[in-house]
């Protein structure tokens, strides 16, 4: 069925704050939504129309997931691009960042991307470097996706990402399939917006959308079709646990796989000494893993399949915790060079649980 969507906005699509906080009144925010008028039924599109990825065996794809949105997601990326890079034999690494929301992530794996500078190339260059950073969709306003789409009036259906994302992991599979040698070619990393159930752009053609609103998925729904297994950045702070494990469990409830879980010792700007020297990175890494052991007693309650998901990941190279970063602006080439051989054996970690697929 066709559709009429007429759409309005209050103030330009230019016209948002830029400050990192977003101080937005909610009389203001209201101003800023888009307001949509459906005057017959239109085909809504949605994250379910996509089909799993085809994982072949000589291009590794990895998706990203973090427990929150400064949790170190990108630095973890940027660790393992590095690691794969460094390994001199793959054809093509490549990391890709589907949603992003001021500022460039991607730039910041470039930035520290900081041996043979001169081979680091950006979006259409695949095949003539050893790494290649793109972006897929991007707004300026710092905010979540689904608000900086309504905000700046563009938005990206579901459909939209993944078809563009898709696309993507084809052009280098190409490259993959056309190297030499029957070993593993091509290194992707996907890093996602935000938390796990964080908010996707936002858009008319998603099935969620009402008479007053875009509709979105969160970054789980939005990914789960595409079958990619994962790396889940926990949260290394006080008060890490909670949110880490809540995170686990949305993901392995939708059947993710998750091959390694990645903690940064959290430095509390308010602790007090005592707290300051307590290594809370450390403690969450040990209870994630007392809380899938502890799992593994209890399989008739929460079910075998719903276990193995959870126990994969129980060895010592898939659960590990980084030290804590340097405090700012001291720059991190140093603390990426001390943890090198770490996110080497995290790399090698993640080729070995590929090739078992």
């Amino acid at each position: 069925q066709q559709a009429t969507i007429t759409i309005t906005l209050d103030n330009p699509p230019g016209h948002h704050c830029r400050n990192s906080t977003m101080a937005l009144t909610q009389r203001a925010a209201r101003h800023l939504v888009p307001r949509i008028t459906c005057k017959s039924a239109f085909r809504s599109l949605s994250s379910g129309s996509a089909n799993p990825v085809p994982l072949l065996p000589n291009h590794r794809v990895h998706l990203l997931f973090g427990a929150n949105t400064d949790v170190g997601k990108s630095i973890v990326s940027t660790g393992l691009v590095r690691a794969a890079a460094s390994s001199q034999h793959y054809a093509s690494v490549n990391y890709i960042k589907p949603l992003q929301c001021g500022g460039s992530d991607e730039s910041f794996v470039l930035r520290h991307r900081n041996d043979d500078k001169e081979k680091c190339t950006t979006k259409d260059s695949y095949g003539e470097s050893d790494i290649n950073c793109q972006t897929l969709f991007r707004w300026e306003t710092p905010a979540s996706p689904h608000l900086a789409s309504r905000w700046e009036n563009l938005p990206v259906s579901d459909d939209e990402v993944l078809s563009s994302l898709q696309s993507s992991l084809k052009n280098i599979d190409g490259i993959a399939e056309s190297s030499t040698g029957d070993g593993m070619s091509s290194i992707t990393i996907i890093e996602s917006a935000g938390g796990v159930l964080s908010p996707s752009s936002s858009s008319p053609l998603n099935k969620s959308t009402t008479e007053s609103n875009w509709g979105w998925s969160t970054q789980a729904d939005l990914y789960a079709p595409l079958n990619i297994p994962l790396i889940f950045v926990g949260d290394g702070k006080l008060g890490g646990i909670s949110v880490t494990l809540a995170s686990l469990e949305a993901l392995w409830s939708r059947g993710y796989r998750v091959d390694a879980v990645v903690f940064i010792e959290g430095v509390d700007g308010d602790s007090s000494d005592d707290e300051s020297s307590i290594q809370f990175g450390k403690g969450n890494t040990e209870a994630l893993r007392e809380y899938i052991t502890m799992q593994l007693h209890n399989v008739p309650k929460v079910g075998l399949n719903h276990v193995k998901r959870k126990a994969s990941i129980l060895d010592q190279d898939s659960i590990i915790c980084l030290p804590s970063l340097p405090p700012m602006p001291v720059p991190l080439d140093d603390w990426y060079e001390n943890n090198q051989e770490e996110f080497l054996k995290l790399h090698h970690s993640l080729c070995q649980r590929w090739r078992a697929l």
